[in-house]
């Protein structure tokens, strides 16, 4: 993609070929640039997956920041709720840092997950998989699980982690997370919610064949579930570089600063870090069966970017040299 073209033309571009829409944000010198194929589509709401854990990893640290958790407590202990677990039970940090053992998704979900982020079914994966069910597969995941080894990406663990939050808590994690970190922010249209009428309804995904696919709906919601806008992930990447709530704003710091490799990057509090000659990026994507999203900061540029796609789209190469720019 040339260096010439303006955010517009990549977005352009980028939407061409799907009619599934787009919308994307970002923020520079103090001010916000956003655009979206259709136009409508700059208010719609869309499933953002993974990015979810940026807001799972913050309300963690926010929750460290204030005494409420200590983040080398093993989660059982949180939790109340003793697991087998194959050598002892993870701290709530190698949850964060994805260093618990647990694998992304339950084994006995993996293949229906597969067939259908590869395109080959529209059935909704998570069928029949009450929380009785999940937390017998969380079991069997953990009589295998060995904390505090190589990072390994796990929404399972992160799961985990929101469960724990909430039972410090005491109170429902979508509803800690929004006492503690949406209100604040004044991120009114972000939720775990899949309304069935407007102005609120989320974007239909679209997969790789242009069918329409579920939306998701699991049994680990912190790790992948919520939903949002641009303007709403334009309000968390500016707290992400220091504009925002003071508790909000000291969370992000915190659960940005890197704690383990993860490859050849570093992670924080769910926050994969990366560095380079000219300064440091902090981000997230993330993916459902249909829709996608991107979010990064370059708190060293103060720059930021949010992309968001009713189909798989590349919205990486995009948001990562916005904010990578000087």
């Amino acid at each position: 993609m040339p260096d010439d073209m303006t955010v517009g033309d990549q977005i352009a571009r980028l939407a061409s070929g799907s009619d599934a829409p787009l919308a994307a944000g970002f923020w520079a010198n103090g001010a916000s640039e956003k655009t979206a194929m259709p136009h409508a589509a700059l208010d719609a709401r869309f499933e953002i997956g993974s990015v979810t854990k940026l807001f799972t990893g913050t309300l963690f640290a926010m929750m460290v920041e204030a005494g409420d958790v200590d983040p080398e407590a093993p989660v059982d202990d949180v939790t109340g709720c003793r697991l087998a677990w194959a050598d002892r039970a993870p701290t709530l940090m190698e949850l964060a840092t994805h260093q618990s053992g647990l694998p992304n998704t339950a084994g006995a979900l993996w293949w229906r997950e597969a067939v259908v982020a590869l395109g080959w079914s529209v059935k909704d994966p998570w069928r029949g998989v009450d929380a009785d069910n999940y937390r017998s597969m969380l079991a069997v995941a953990a009589r295998k699980a060995r904390a505090g080894r190589r990072a390994r990406y796990s929404s399972m663990g992160i799961g985990l982690l929101g469960d724990a939050l909430a039972a410090a808590g005491g109170t429902a994690f979508d509803r800690l997370l929004a006492e503690r970190l949406l209100i604040p922010l004044g991120m009114h249209r972000t939720g775990f919610d899949r309304p069935g009428e407007e102005p609120d309804v989320v974007t239909v995904g679209v997969n790789r064949k242009g069918r329409k696919v579920p939306y998701l709906r699991d049994h680990m919601p912190a790790a992948g579930m919520l939903a949002s806008t641009v303007d709403d992930l334009i309000r968390f990447l500016r707290a992400a570089l220091g504009d925002g709530p003071e508790a909000v704003v000291a969370g992000i710091r915190r659960a940005q600063t890197p704690v383990q490799k993860f490859g050849d990057i570093d992670i924080g509090c769910c926050w994969l870090v990366a560095d380079n000659e000219r300064g440091r990026v902090a981000f997230h994507n993330g993916g459902t069966w249909g829709s996608q999203a991107h979010l990064s900061v370059a708190h060293d540029r103060m720059r930021g970017a949010v992309l968001l796609s009713g189909t798989h789209r590349d919205l990486d190469s995009i948001g990562g040299k916005f904010v990578d720019r000087p």
